[in-house]
This record gives structure tokens, sequence and C-alpha cells, in this order.
């Protein structure tokens, strides 16, 4: 099925806003509101992107004014993601609550339809997980630079086990070197948490991480994938066919 770029950025913005929705729901302090076109969240998690505001429909300066306030009220770090084109109407509102806007672009791209996902490197063992191989994927994250309380905490049993959600790691010679997570949404997969560990790149590791997770979405009967890339990583996902539609524009809060 061909899709518009106009129902393509409807899909990678569905997604982006229901990943967002799954972290709060199986977050320790987790919750939700909507404020006319912004969705706000907090997953209770101490790190800014789990808590915040979305912006991909029209929205007031009321609205936002209003998730922000409702976001910084509950005491935890947070972000505020506006779509590219509604930047210019809200901006007033990020500056005067103290957010600076990142200058790192943050990409939401596609891949649409979702083709057969190729073998993995023969060196590379892609694995799905359950509760029993929790430890594995966890370790991977840590090993990576997140700290081992907030990953128990956002790769909780519950969040794991979500009907939703679907996490894989790799493994070269049976040790755990890369993990991803698939987040289906109602029209969408989602492909999230791709890592590989530093022993282990250049070799084929996070695109075969990101193949399962799209193929995760692909066996649920979905026909797109969806992902937001890092700067580094924009070429990688390019060659396996995505392509940028919805670019976010990311506001923070100052470093203290």
């Amino acid at each position: 099925m061909t899709r518009t770029d106009g129902e393509l950025v409807a899909l990678a913005n569905e997604n982006f806003v229901a990943s967002f929705r799954k972290v709060a729901e199986h977050g320790p302090a987790g919750a939700t509101r909507e404020f006319g076109g912004v969705f706000a969240f907090a997953s209770g998690l101490p790190h800014s992107l789990f808590n915040g505001c979305v912006v991909v429909e029209p929205a007031t300066v009321g609205d936002l004014d209003a998730a922000v306030r409702w976001v910084a009220a509950r005491h935890v770090p947070y972000r505020v993601f506006v779509a590219a084109e509604l930047e210019p109407e809200l901006a007033e509102v990020t500056a005067a609550h103290g957010l600076g806007r990142d200058p790192v672009p943050y990409p939401g791209m596609v891949l649409s339809p979702i083709p057969d996902s190729p073998e993995p490197p023969a060196s590379v063992r892609v694995a799905h997980i359950d509760d029993a191989g929790r430890d594995a994927f966890l370790g991977v994250g840590v090993a990576s630079g997140l700290p081992r309380d907030l990953a128990e905490a956002l790769f909780s049993r519950s969040f794991l086990g979500d009907d939703d959600v679907e996490a894989f790691v790799g493994l070269i010679d049976d040790r755990p070197v890369g993990c991803s997570l698939a987040i289906r949404s109602v029209r969408a997969a989602g492909v999230y948490s791709v890592e590989t560990l530093p022993s282990a790149r250049r070799r084929g590791v996070g695109t075969a991480m990101t193949w399962a997770a799209v193929a995760a979405g692909r066996f649920g009967g979905l026909d797109c994938a969806v992902l937001q890339s890092s700067e580094m990583a924009v070429s990688m996902y390019e060659a396996m066919g995505f392509r940028t539609v919805a670019p976010y524009v990311v506001f923070k809060e100052p470093k203290r």
C-alpha cells in the first residue's frame, strides 16, 4: 500500500505519542493529560526524555503553557517536542518557561511498506527476550551508559511484558552486545532503544537490531515502521530505506 507523505507524518506522530504514553503507563508515577492539541506525560523517571509535552497537532499558546505547568508541577526533568511547522507559533511559551532549543535535529523517520527483513550477519544472533532474558537486555543498556536504577525502572517487567512491546538482544559469541525495542501503536510499529556496545560497532549489530524491531511490526500486521534518529544514526537508517517525514524541535531545561 502506497501512502501519501501526509499519511506517513500522521503515522509517525501517532507512534511517537504512543511510545511516551506506554512509558508513562508503566512508570513509577505515571500520568498523562491532554491540553487541547498538546499531549503531556510524566513517567516519574528522573530523566527528561521520559517526561514532557508533545505537540503534533495545532495548539494554542494557552494549551502548551497549561501542559508545561502540569508537567513542571510534578518536579521531574522534562522536554517539549514540537512538530517543526508548529514551532513559530509556540516558541514564546518554551522561552517563558526557561527551556532552550536543542540545536541537534530530532527527525521522525518512516519505512513504508515494511519489507522482508534481511538475515543478520553470520556473526550476529538476534534473540527475542521474555522475562528470563531481561537481565541481558538491561546489561546492554547499562553498559551503554544508562544508570542501573534508571534501566531497572524504565524496562520494568510490566513494560517488557506489555502486549504492545517486544524486546530483542543481539549476541556475538553468545555475549549480549546490542538491544532494541518495538512498540506497536494502532497503525505503526516504533523502533526504540537501539544500542550497540562500542566493542561491537561496525559489525552490523545496530542494523540487525533495527530490523528485528521492524519485523515485529510486520508480523503484527502493520505496514509502517517509525523511529526517531540520533544525528549519528541517520545515514544507517537511510540505507535501510527509512526517510525523514516529521522533523521535531526539542526544547530542554538548561543543565545545572
